[in-house]
């Protein structure tokens, strides 16, 4: 909730991060255990090792060259992370003849920031559960209505609720369920952004929830009336 401005006031926003199963908690650090001091081995012991892994390595390549190898049915990587390098190697701007325009897809979870067919910015970020109504991010065509400092969303979708401050609001849509925007989230580790699939209860609660860095990148940049087009795939 914007409480700065007086046409905000008791709006439901869905603020990124929340799981739906009780709130996000940040993973706990984990110490690595000392290292063991490596045991001394008999030089002959060493070249016998080393003849061995030669031989294998030479049977393994051979059995890869015709196709009979260990990796000849290797399925390729089909996680998030893995299609998250697409969006390194493809651009959502080529076709764009807008000044600006911000593209959101979501199985990539990324955005990118169009100057016409150039890529002025683009981010990793965090979008809506699909497993919530409520929380899914909309797809469509939308304008930035509203752009906003240092304010307070606050909301609730029947399964938690929450009161989170952010440093950048920028409101695209409001319907039934509240508002949607993009805004900071540093309750997020860097590693989360990107990487969160919109099937799991620790995805955003609608928002396209951005990093520090890029959500002040955005506010510099938006101003009232930018195009946003936010699409699946």
């Amino acid at each position: 909730m914007a409480q700065q401005t007086s046409s905000y006031r008791n709006v439901r926003v869905y603020r990124p991060g929340m799981s739906q199963l009780g709130g996000y908690k940040p993973p706990t650090e984990q110490t690595n255990p000392p290292a063991k001091k490596p045991k001394k081995k008999h030089p002959i012991r060493k070249m016998l090792v080393f003849v061995l892994i030669l031989v294998i390595a030479a049977g393994v390549l051979i059995k890869s060259e015709d196709g009979l190898g260990p990796f000849s049915d290797a399925k390729p990587d089909t996680t998030l992370s893995s299609i998250n390098s697409k969006p390194l190697e493809e651009s959502e701007c080529s076709s764009n003849t807008q000044s600006k325009l911000i593209v959101v897809v979501l199985n990539l979870q990324h955005i990118w920031a169009c100057n016409y067919n150039k890529v002025a910015f683009s981010s990793a970020v965090v979008t809506g559960y699909t497993g919530n109504p409520a929380d899914v991010t909309p797809l469509g065509n939308f304008k930035i209505y509203a752009k906003e400092t240092n304010v307070v969303l606050t909301g609730s979708d029947g399964v938690t609720s929450w009161h989170d401050p952010v440093s950048y609001w920028m409101p695209f849509l409001f319907n039934q369920y509240g508002a949607y925007g993009f805004h900071d989230a540093t309750w997020r580790t860097p590693g989360q952004f990107g990487n969160i699939s919109t099937s799991s209860p620790n995805a955003s609660h609608g928002c396209v929830e951005c990093p520090l860095a890029t959500a002040k990148w955005l506010y510099g940049w938006t101003q009232i009336g930018t195009m946003i087009t936010i699409k699946a795939s």
